[in-house]
């Protein structure tokens, strides 16, 4: 009863934030119209290590830079502030250098005790505009290195990539997301999130890393196209297929796949309020234990877009989960049970819920996200039922300094086969905060400072050894330095 009450309070707190700024915006304002513009006669390097609205800042904080964004509700893109209006293509070199102090490096044996890494990453951003094609490419890699012999180094490999081809009645978007990384980077310091696109991936496409494990490379990829059908000026069909992937090297985790199918039918009220009605179907199944989980969705959304200013979505609908038997339904879910052998499939209906929110004032950028509904299980668990909430906000405090934060939250409760040794109907409760000061050294480089907390209470362990406990506190701090050079047109 308590975990019912706090997904309604939670609903309900992201409504509430959200209904306010957009009623806000309602009065006299136009997609078209242009807000004020921030006085930045330096525009900062943000770090790679500060949170997600910080990353949007110099892109979002002037509109007269944006096109109004046109991504498809039902797609696979959450919905974002705008497109550049350049139609310049460029490519931007990067490198990063940092130290860091941290407290419990998650190693398998349980090891606590300060640890210290120097890490270093390099990449490129490249934009390439050309006909009716727009393409991205992001790539990051580097490695970090401990000072504690007992305690490994890890390796980062980032990509993202997107192309988008525009035709008169149609449009076709491929992406593919990869991350190669020694852990989670949900609520983590330790390691940039990595390249990401506008608007990010929706809820339930990318794989889910919401657990905190012991260090161990793991890899996660999602790879998908979307084809968007415009019937009208004002409504259009969506069709998306994708696979998303997590496959851990180093330890022993479950890993899966997931294949991804959907329609959807998008409906435009308005210059700025859209609606859409789609079904999803996603396929779970483990590579190294006898499990899947078949979901069957179906959502009603609603989405809101004011150009350089706000963005903001919603979606919820039953999930019919087919899933193999076999099983110990967790207690207190809200499904029903239709049927239950030794053998075969048991349905469950869920809920799916979804909400987004990007909000930009002149100085200050805001972003939020709620997900609930059947995961993966993080290789954790051989699926779960999961909450995840996110939020940040990034200010530019002088014309030198900008400070950001984050927050989240994420409950992973286990759907569990019976009769193996993985933990049956377990559950992950996973806190983080943290902030990051900034501070730009000409155009081209900077130097920032981060602190990032990370808090897990289950009743299992994340390693294996005598150390290992049931709860565990880890503290970052880090300091870098970064360079971006200017864009390059080619």
């Amino acid at each position: 009863m308590m975990r019912v009450i706090i997904k309604i309070c939670l609903t309900i707190g992201a409504t509430a934030l959200c209904l306010p700024i957009a009623h806000a915006q309602q009065q006299g304002s136009d997609q078209s119209g242009q807000p004020a513009q921030p006085s930045q006669p330096i525009p900062a390097y943000h770090s790679p290590l500060a949170s997600a609205a910080n990353a949007q800042d110099q892109g979002n904080a002037d509109s007269e830079k944006l096109l109004p964004d046109t991504t498809a509700l039902t797609g696979i893109q959450d919905l974002s502030l705008g497109m550049p209006a350049t139609n310049h293509s460029y490519w931007q070199p990067h490198v990063d250098v940092s130290s860091a102090v941290d407290s419990n490096p998650l190693t398998a044996n349980g090891q606590s005790g300060l640890t210290t890494f120097a890490s270093v990453s390099g990449g490129i951003d490249l934009h390439r505009n050309s006909g009716n094609s727009m393409l991205t490419l992001s790539y990051i890699g580097g490695g970090s290195f401990s000072n504690d012999s007992s305690v490994s180094n890890g390796i980062l490999q980032g990509l993202n990539f997107s192309e988008r081809l525009s035709y008169r009645r149609y449009v076709l978007s491929f992406f593919d997301q990869l991350m190669y990384a020694p852990q989670t980077a949900f609520g983590a310091a330790g390691i940039p999130n990595g390249p990401t696109l506008p608007g990010g991936f929706g809820n339930g496409y990318t794989p889910g890393q919401s657990v905190l494990t012991a260090r161990g490379q793991r890899l996660t990829n999602f790879s998908g196209g979307e084809m968007d059908v415009l019937l009208t000026p004002r409504t259009s069909l969506t069709f998306v297929g994708g696979y998303s992937l997590l496959n851990s090297s180093d330890d022993s985790q479950l890993n899966y796949g997931n294949v991804i199918l959907s329609a959807g039918y998008n409906y435009q009220l308005s210059r700025q309020n859209t609606i859409g009605l789609s079904y999803q179907y996603s396929s779970f199944n483990y590579s190294n234990f006898n499990q899947s989980i078949k979901n069957n969705i179906i959502s009603a959304s609603f989405g809101r877009r004011i150009t350089g200013k706000l963005a903001f979505q919603a979606s919820g609908g039953p999930d019919i989960a087919l899933i193999r038997m076999p099983l110990t339904a967790p207690q207190g879910t809200a499904g029903v049970e239709a049927a239950s052998s030794s053998t075969g499939y048991m349905t469950q209906i869920y809920a799916s819920i979804s909400a987004a929110l990007q909000y930009q004032l002149k100085r200050a950028s805001i972003s939020a996200s709620y997900n609930h509904g059947v995961t993966g299980g993080s290789g954790v668990l051989a699926g779960a039922i999961t909450d995840n909430f996110t939020g940040s906000i990034s200010r530019q405090v002088s014309r030198t300094f900008n400070v950001s934060g984050n927050a989240g939250y994420s409950r992973n409760r286990g759907i569990q086969i019976v009769g193996t040794t993985a933990p049956t109907n377990e559950t992950f409760d996973y806190w983080f905060a943290g902030a990051n000061v900034s501070h730009p050294l000409g155009r081209t480089m900077n130097v920032f400072l981060s602190y990032q907390l990370q808090y897990q209470n289950t009743g299992a362990s994340v390693c294996t050894g005598p150390g290992c406990a049931g709860s565990l506190t880890r503290n970052q701090v880090i300091f870098g330095f970064g360079w971006r050079k200017q864009p390059i047109p080619f």
